[in-house]
């Protein structure tokens, strides 16, 4: 694998088969092995038993487990803004992202089925690395979720986010044609690129909720972001890059979400 990170990659692997090269960089994570089976999964049904309610998929930080996953506290965050809604741990570590399996797997053993049990409303939820993901489904999949709800989303290393704050913020940043090739270096530079579009979409925009600690160290990537979405739909918190902070905002946003169902998909200004 090691030779790997090194390498350049054509364009035509995407930016999720050459992320994982920044990532291991960053996050100074250890060789592991990759996935050879579905998405770990936990499925809380609605408190309600309504079988219909929304669904609320939740992706992981790069550090979890499914147990530190469960433990977060998370779906009863979730379950306490709205009975209704049946929420899906999904622990797709590091690996899925590595083998390029990511997208895929969400839509095909996760998504798929729900839309068959009769699950119209869906919305996204990332922790970190979870959040990056999360946008990489919502590139793919444009406008199909209701929403997506980032905590602390992955954006690569502080000084790209001082150089967009320079530039007058996300809207005024040109981030210039996208390269024929892209080397690991670049992919922090490419996660902005995806969330460029958002500045020049402002319906699209309004699906996008954030979270960020006022001591995590995306809070200057997550100023950034904040400037083209709705006031109202970024909740900044005390602490830093954890569950303890990043559960009991998303209990707050998901209520602001449900209270104003009708317009949940819309501008709440």
């Amino acid at each position: 694998m090691v030779p790997a990170i090194v390498k350049r990659h054509p364009v035509r692997f995407g930016l999720l088969a050459v992320v994982l090269a920044t990532l291991v960089l960053a996050a100074c994570l250890v060789s592991r092995q990759l996935p050879d089976g579905p998405i770990p999964t936990e499925t809380y049904a609605a408190l309600s038993g309504k079988a219909d309610g929304p669904v609320v998929v939740v992706l992981p930080g790069i550090q979890d487990d499914m147990e530190s996953f469960k433990a977060s506290g998370i779906v009863e965050q979730i379950q306490q803004a709205n009975a209704d809604a049946t929420v899906i741990l999904a622990a797709a570590e590091f690996g899925y992202y590595m083998d390029r399996s990511l997208l895929e797997r969400l839509q095909r053993e996760i998504i798929n089925p729900a839309v068959v049990a009769g699950h119209s409303e869906f919305w996204m939820a990332g922790a970190s690395l979870g959040g990056f993901g999360a946008l990489l489904y919502e590139r793919a999949h444009p406008e199909f979720l209701t929403g997506l709800v980032l905590m602390a989303p992955f954006t690569g290393r502080k000084e790209l986010a001082k150089n967009i704050a320079k530039a007058g913020g996300l809207a005024q940043w040109q981030p210039g044609p996208a390269p024929s090739v892209i080397h690991p270096d670049d992919v922090p530079y490419e996660v902005w690129r995806l969330l460029k579009p958002f500045t020049q979409q402002p319906e699209r925009a309004a699906r996008l909720w954030l979270i960020c600690g006022r001591d995590d160290k995306f809070y200057l990537a997550a100023q950034q972001i904040a400037g083209v979405i709705p006031d109202s739909h970024y909740v900044e918190p005390d602490g830093g890059h954890k569950w303890k902070v990043w559960a009991p905002a998303a209990g707050e946003v998901f209520s602001r979400i449900f209270q104003n169902a009708p317009d949940s998909a819309g501008p709440q200004d």
